[in-house]
């Protein structure tokens, strides 16, 4: 299957080069002593790595390895955003070598066309929030996704925020400032959902960047910052990315959903309507519910070994109370693919919104409709 745009791949790859090479030159049976599972997936592994290889060495093919160690890299998670790997593409789309990994759909269909109308910000499907302690922050922070929701409603951009060019089109998104120290303001992590709304990280898996961004990444007054990422326990390069991309666009990312259902599209608004009425106090019974039963319990979908430490979900919110403090504000928070349409709906209490249904079939993504919401939104 292709992937309309998708025209190469590149693998960063950040241990040497023989731990590749070596694994496909190898055809030594698998130990015996060995479980059936264990050397089946041996032998499958080497087939892996010779194919890679094989597809690297092979100069029609699209994909090519970007060997870290060789461009004279260290093995750093953020290699990955780093200029050296030249992507021949302005989109750079992101996934997690254990993913997960999304539909053509999810991806090109809706997000793609999503980054197209927001090139200058970035754009995932797999956020999380950060809780706001203090009533200042929750009201700033409200103010400036009710901003961007009427902004996006009004197919206005909203992203100039000089008073002289603002205008009744025009809308500002205001950043949260962060006074910790003079009135202790802290926030919280929330690894336990992934809101449409009022989210403030993107995990890199479904993500996509302008590759303009990766000299920002890597630029050198940002060496604190990178040097903070691979020596913390829970090397946040997540949290650091999205609120570097958010300071420097002025802009909050912008979200797509990231599974699309394939089911009956021609369900009458409002049937649709009155399904979603149904449906909505018990969704948010369900999401508290949930937060609450898993409250001492961890994601386990993303960093398969990272989560496991000891202390993992303390040590992640001191790393984003660290980065905000750091930047000093928190970016408006995210808007659902929802925003500006009927099938966003207000909750009673955690994030402000949520999109009903959760997971949409194309015919409801507003920017993929000329005239609806988004549609018309071009990057200046």
């Amino acid at each position: 299957e292709t992937w309309p745009g998708l025209t190469e791949v590149i693998i960063v790859w950040n241990s040497p080069r023989e731990t590749l090479t070596s694994m496909a030159e190898n055809t030594d049976a698998p130990s015996p002593n060995k479980k059936k599972a264990d050397r089946n997936r041996e032998i499958q592994e080497r087939q892996y790595a010779s194919q890679l290889l094989q597809w690297h060495n092979n100069s029609t093919h699209p994909l090519r390895i970007f060997f870290s160690l060789e461009n004279g890299l260290e093995n750093n998670l953020l290699n990955r955003y780093h200029p050296l790997l030249q992507p021949k593409n302005e989109a750079i789309m992101y996934f997690d070598d254990d993913g997960p990994f999304w539909s053509k759909d999810a991806m090109i269909t809706s997000g793609f066309e999503l980054w197209k109308r927001n090139s200058d910000v970035q754009v995932g499907a797999f956020p999380r929030n950060i809780r706001y302690m203090s009533q200042r922050m929750k009201d700033t922070g409200r103010h400036g996704v009710d901003s961007s929701i009427q902004a996006i409603a009004s197919n206005a951009r909203g992203v100039d925020l000089s008073p002289q060019t603002q205008s009744k089109h025009h809308h500002p998104l205001t950043f949260t400032p962060i006074c910790r120290n003079v009135t202790g303001d802290t926030v919280e992590y929330n690894y336990f959902v992934f809101p449409d709304f009022d989210a403030h990280v993107l995990l890199p898996s479904g993500t996509f960047l302008h590759r303009n961004f990766l000299c920002f990444i890597w630029h050198p007054a940002f060496e604190e910052l990178r040097t903070y990422v691979v020596t913390h326990k829970t090397y946040p390069d997540d949290m650091t990315v999205s609120t570097l991309i958010s300071h420097l666009s002025g802009r909050a990312p912008r979200t797509f959903p990231r599974e699309i259902t394939d089911g009956v599209k021609e369900i009458s608004r409002n049937r649709r309507i009155l399904m979603l009425e149904y449906d909505r106090d018990e969704k948010e019974e369900r999401d508290e519910d949930y937060e609450e039963e898993n409250l001492n319990k961890v994601d386990q979908s993303h960093r398969r070994l990272l989560w496991k430490q000891k202390n993992w979900g303390k040590m992640r919110e001191e790393a984003v109370n660290s980065l905000t403090g750091y930047f000093g504000s928190i970016h408006p928070g995210t808007v659902g693919w929802c925003a500006g349409t009927p099938y966003m709906q207000k909750r009673g209490r955690g994030v402000p919104y949520v999109c009903d249904p959760e997971k949409p079939t194309l015919d409801l993504i507003p920017w993929l409709k000329e005239g609806g919401p988004g549609y018309d939104h071009c990057p200046k």
